[in-house]
């Protein structure tokens, strides 16, 4: 237990040091609240705007400058329509370690409605006299003026679908704000599978904070495949309703995207000879196909060095379910004799690319060529069967027989005749 507190302390002691590490030199202060503001940044403040002048208030808190600072605000576009002359840079003394800034903003009395993207620049020195600069961006939002000359239509790219069937998968694509004075606000996306196959993981919209003008984010949205979806093209509907200039819009598309499932090629053992003695050798390769999904370029491949060269088979196209033996016949060389390792390669892909290679390790005895005679003496013996031996031997008894009955014959002939005699 105590070696459990002090990890956490040194994990808590390690974080604080990040944080102070990394932490700004100056910040807003969202839950303070100054004069000229009705509420805090926390609460929701805004900038009013009176006789076509807007005023921002900014508490700014700085834990290591020494004395006033300067503060300037500044269009990030400074040719779009809006100031009519440039702001001008304050400077302002601490009260209470609060910076009290204000800045004011001559606006343009025709101004449109809009989002402008705007920088703040805060500078100051710390104890050694050494300068702090640090920008704040900020978003200039005018909704007093005449109505926007754009038109709204968020552009959506790069939809990729990672959809394995009974898996939790992605959807990725980019949104694009085409426009030069409108943020899309408040985004939220939702997507629709049209078969119910696919589904958002997790609630059922994903979302999107700010996408500023000629802005684009990039999103990868958890999806979930079911088991028993189908292994093709799915038509997925991407939804993205949002805010522009504070009221509600909707954008809608349709994509097309490929639910794959894993290659599930199974392979039934090598069959190789033992041994081979210069003759004419075999190898099968039974291959099943157990996915859902058919399989292209089912390629089989043998490889021994120093005893043949690559012998490959091309096994073609297997359905779904389907069964086939991969056959290649192959010589060894002549200076091959003794005990080799080889490998035998499989590679497929599936209808949408994917690929699959898988390497079995095989030995092969290559023993010294029986010459020729000795060759052709073993092959007249192994076409001699058991029964044929039986047979000859027969008929040399046969023969032996009839000999011996001849010569016994002939005698007595010769006996008989000379009796006569």
């Amino acid at each position: 237990m105590k070696r459990l507190i002090c990890i956490l302390l040194t994990m808590l002691l390690m974080l604080s040091m990040s944080v102070t590490a990394f932490a700004a030199e100056f910040e807003i202060d969202e839950h303070f609240t100054m004069d000229g503001m009705s509420c805090s940044w926390y609460q929701g403040y805004g900038p009013t705007i009176k006789n076509h002048t807007m005023t921002l208030c900014l508490p700014i808190r700085a834990e290591s400058c020494s004395g006033d600072i300067t503060v300037s605000i500044a269009l990030d576009d400074p040719n779009v329509f809006l100031l009519t002359a440039d702001p001008k840079e304050v400077t302002v003394s601490p009260r209470d370690g609060i910076y009290p800034v204000k800045l004011t903003l001559a606006l343009e009395r025709y101004r449109r409605n809009g989002d402008f993207p705007a920088t703040i620049t805060i500078k100051g020195t710390d104890e050694a006299g050494k300068e702090i600069l640090e920008t704040i961006p900020y978003v200039i939002r005018i909704r007093d003026g005449y109505g926007s000359h754009e038109t709204m239509e968020p552009v959506i790219t790069d939809v990729v679908g990672s959809l394995d069937v009974g898996t939790e998968g992605s959807l990725s694509l980019t949104i694009t704000n085409p426009t030069t004075t409108q943020s899309i606000m408040d985004g939220e996306i939702t997507v629709t599978d049209s078969t119910g196959e696919i589904l958002m993981s997790g609630s059922n919209r994903f979302s999107v904070l700010e996408i500023l003008p000629g802005k684009s984010e990039a999103v990868s949205i958890p999806m979930t495949v079911k088991g028993n979806a189908s292994i093709s093209q799915h038509t997925l509907e991407v939804k993205l309703s949002y805010k522009r200039l504070g009221k509600a819009a909707e954008w809608k598309e349709s994509f097309t995207v490929p639910v794959t499932q894993a290659i599930r090629l199974e392979q039934g053992g090598v069959q190789l000879p033992t041994a081979i003695a210069g003759e004419l050798g075999n190898m099968t390769l039974p291959l099943m196909n157990m996915g859902k999904g058919e399989l292209q370029n089912v390629l089989v491949k043998l490889e021994m060095d120093g005893v043949l060269d690559a012998q490959s088979v091309l096994v073609g196209t297997m359905a779904a379910g389907e069964t086939k033996q991969a056959k290649l016949t192959f010589t060894p060389k002549l200076d091959s004799v003794g005990t080799h390792s080889g490998t035998v390669i499989i590679n497929c892909e599936d209808a949408y690319g994917n690929a699959l290679s898988e390497t079995l390790e095989v030995t092969l005895q290559v023993d010294e060529p029986i010459p020729e005679v000795e060759q052709r003496q073993e092959e007249e013996k192994e076409k001699m069967s058991p029964g044929a031996i039986v047979l000859i031997i027969l008929c040399v008894v046969m023969a032996a027989g009839l000999v011996t009955q001849g010569t016994i014959l002939t005698n007595k002939i010769h006996k008989l005749e000379e009796e006569r005699l």
